[in-house]
């Protein structure tokens, strides 16, 4: 079994930063600004367009990432991924909050052909349990395949 670990953390955004306003050099606010997607409640809560705003940022930035962890075309048929979060505090969270995770980032993965789709017979997807690290606060993705 292979594994790869595809870490998102604030230095990975900031290398994120330098691809992305280089590419769009007239563009002032960074589109992914947190390691973590916004939870669910405030999506739901955007109108649709700002939504599909949000779903593109994150797979430009998912196909940067696949890029950038040297995972893009491994045109996997089955895989795993185990998210695992790090946060900075040790307030409550849901973990149902953050279901928006695996979708925001397998698209980003299956336009990069890492994946040959999303589609639950593909791909299986695990949570880890919320873990606290005040001074690297990140998402974890652990890719496994055969």
């Amino acid at each position: 079994m292979q594994e790869k670990l595809i870490v998102i953390d604030n230095s990975v955004l900031q290398e994120y930063y330098v691809y992305y306003f280089d590419k769009y050099p007239k563009r002032k606010k960074a589109p992914v600004e947190k390691p973590f997607p916004i939870s669910l409640n405030r999506f739901i809560a955007m109108k649709r367009m700002q939504q599909n705003d949000m779903k593109q940022k994150y797979k430009e930035f998912s196909v940067w990432l696949a890029s950038y962890y040297k995972i893009a075309n491994l045109k996997l048929d089955k895989a795993k991924m185990i998210y695992q979060f790090y946060f900075s505090d040790h307030r409550r969270r849901d973990m149902d909050n953050l279901m928006l995770s695996p979708k925001f980032f397998q698209d980003g993965f299956v336009e990069a052909n890492v994946l040959v789709d999303d589609s639950g017979d593909i791909l299986e997807i695990e949570f880890g349990s919320f873990k606290y690290d005040k001074n690297n606060p990140r998402v974890e993705i652990i890719l496994r395949w055969e």
